[in-house]
């Protein structure tokens, strides 16, 4: 919902910015004032609801895809330049053409950021249920490393072996 109210807001802004500040009208249809008018409604509704529509493909994703934030990304990231190429297929003047198509991508890298990081976060990783192949015997208890204890090599208890107290290379 948040972001369906960003993606709203950024049409209103990037509206008065492009009208007010730079004198260039967007793109609407029938050539109408799109400051103050149905029109800029109607663009902000547009984009609120393309927000909702992609946090619903987010969530879709989430439960069905091992790597959702990957393939909503890609998505999402095509769609953004399916809605920034759009307006030149309209006969309009080319700074209003590039005045909407600058405000459709703004629209898209904010919709494709706050609900990919937002994905990010509400993933839960699951523990792992068993995290040893095998079961521990009874009665073990893990006590950290424990030294061994010096074992006598096996030599010096056979048959013939001699020990000797000095070193027959000196």
């Amino acid at each position: 919902m948040a972001a369906a109210v960003v993606a709203a807001l950024i049409v209103v802004v990037g509206v008065m910015i492009s009208k007010r500040l730079l004198g260039v009208r967007v793109l609407t249809p029938d050539g109408a004032s799109a400051y103050g008018s149905a029109a800029t409604t109607g663009y902000a509704i547009s984009a609120a609801v393309a927000a909702l529509v992609a946090t619903l493909l987010l969530y879709i994703l989430m439960l069905s895809t091992p790597e959702p934030t990957k393939f909503f990304g890609w998505i999402a990231g095509l769609f953004t330049v399916i809605i920034t190429i759009l307006p030149f297929t309209h006969s309009a003047d080319l700074m209003e053409q590039v005045a909407t198509a600058a405000i459709n991508l703004i629209i898209g890298i904010a919709i494709v950021s706050l609900l990919a990081s937002i994905g990010r976060t509400a993933i839960d990783e699951m523990p792992d249920p068993e995290p040893y192949p095998y079961e521990p015997p009874r009665g073990h208890e893990p006590r950290g490393y424990e030294q061994r204890r010096y074992e006598r090599p096996r030599e010096y208890e056979q048959r013939g072996y001699e020990r000797r107290d000095y070193d027959p290379y000196d």
